[in-house]
């Protein structure tokens, strides 16, 4: 058995979205004082690698200690789909993809995109996700989770409101086909279903690429919240 660990680091370094806030780690108490070292953390719960649930966007939606376990944890395919900046991932892309993607699977995509993760512009705001008829070509394969190795399964130019206004200077002159990013539709088609949503993933990914494993992606259990930090490994 084999064990590899999937997870970003999580510092004040981790890329960070919109009005997130940076990772601190405060000392409250500290060895020349009190002879043992202890810290509080700040951080979004969506900072590094993490997972979202339907309470995300729906009120009364699925929240992190509600999650069945065997949504998260698992058959999963480490699919290899190599994208640059804004690029596209396809029902075409799917379809082709080894492992083939078989019901309940956790599929993890992987563009080669984790390598910015140390370029937080480049990292937060370019990165490829998937399009409107791809997140539908996965729902309709019965999938119970998604992984990225980019900030979000999720194409970035579905969030273009929020970003248009924050970076215009980047978003401004942009166009997209409404048809093709329909604002959050990953988010939105996603979660409602029970499909959870694990984000940026990186660490031994490359190592796995075109294989199956099992899967854990395994959050604190936070009561009645949206969002998670997890510890993702997977077994081969």
């Amino acid at each position: 058995m084999q064990i590899f660990d999937l997870t970003q680091p999580l510092s004040a370094k981790t890329p960070r979205s919109s009005d997130h806030p940076e990772v601190e780690f405060k000392v409250l108490r500290w060895y020349s004082r009190n002879g043992v070292c202890t810290r509080t953390i700040t951080a979004s719960l969506h900072s590094g690698t993490h997972l979202d649930t339907a309470a995300l966007y729906f009120p009364d939606g699925m929240t992190v200690d509600q999650i069945p376990l065997d949504r998260i944890c698992g058959s999963a395919i480490i699919v290899d789909i190599p994208k640059g900046q804004w690029g596209e991932i396809t029902p075409e892309d799917l379809d082709a993809a080894s492992p083939r993607v078989e019901p309940g699977d956790i599929v993890v995509l992987h563009t080669g995109w984790h390598r910015y993760h140390h370029d937080e512009e480049q990292y937060i705001l370019k990165g490829p996700g998937l399009i409107r008829s791809a997140v539908d070509w996965l729902v309709e394969r019965d999938i119970k989770a998604i992984c990225s190795d980019t900030p979000s399964p999720e194409h970035p130019l579905m969030r273009l409101g929020q970003w248009r206004t924050l970076r215009p200077d980047i978003f401004g002159t942009v166009e997209v086909d409404p048809a093709k990013f329909p604002p959050h539709y990953a988010h939105k088609t996603f979660l409602p279903r029970g499909i959870i949503m694990i984000e940026s993933l990186g660490g031994q990914i490359e190592e796995l690429l075109g294989q199956r494993v099992t899967l854990f992606a395994l959050p604190p259990k936070y009561v009645g919240v949206e969002a998670a930090q997890a510890r993702v490994i997977a077994i081969r």
